[in-house]
């Protein structure tokens, strides 16, 4: 029972994380966006880009390398929950893909679409946000229908990730 309490305490502090992550960058970008008078093409390429290392992030969560690919394994119950959080990150990918090409675009001719580039942004904080608010509902699905011995697994692949980060961001000390 502690191992399912830690894998779901885990999974909540990570979303809630992630929440208070993209909370500030949908706020960084509605601001430029209501400020678009003075925005700059270099202010869509760092809009751009905080929406795209949100992305890297948001795939490499214990959600997604773990609880997922779990689901998908051990029950069909959260298929389409599971697939609709799936189509929500394939038209993420999509959207970002497009406002980058867009931006390149307009960088090339001289001008940005702006409205055009405006209305992308949108969209993918408003996709990003459905994103989360079902991973929200996946963990309570995820609680009730992953056996507790299957959750054993599931922690031990958490403290093996979490393990593996705290060694790859640890950077030695030049002086020694």
């Amino acid at each position: 029972m502690l191992t399912v309490t830690y894998s779901i305490v885990a999974l909540r502090v990570e979303h809630k994380k992630a929440r208070w992550t993209f909370s500030s960058i949908q706020q960084y970008i509605m601001n430029g966006i209501r400020n678009i008078k003075g925005a700059s093409k270099i202010d869509f390429e760092n809009m751009l880009h905080q929406l795209s290392q949100f992305e890297q992030y948001y795939c490499e969560r214990k959600i997604q390398v773990f609880l997922i690919p779990a689901l998908r394994k051990l029950t069909h119950e959260a298929d389409p929950l599971l697939d609709e959080i799936e189509s929500l990150g394939a038209h993420s990918n999509s959207l970002l893909r497009s406002l980058g090409e867009r931006i390149q675009e307009g960088l090339r001719q001289g001008r940005v679409l702006v409205e055009e580039v405006c209305s992308s942004l949108e969209l993918c904080c408003s996709n990003f946000y459905r994103r989360l608010a079902r991973e929200e509902e996946l963990v309570r699905v995820a609680e009730r229908l992953i056996p507790s011995d299957a959750w054993f697994g599931i922690a031990a692949n958490f403290l093996s990730h979490d393990a593996s980060r705290c060694t790859s961001s640890a950077v030695p000390d030049e002086e020694e």
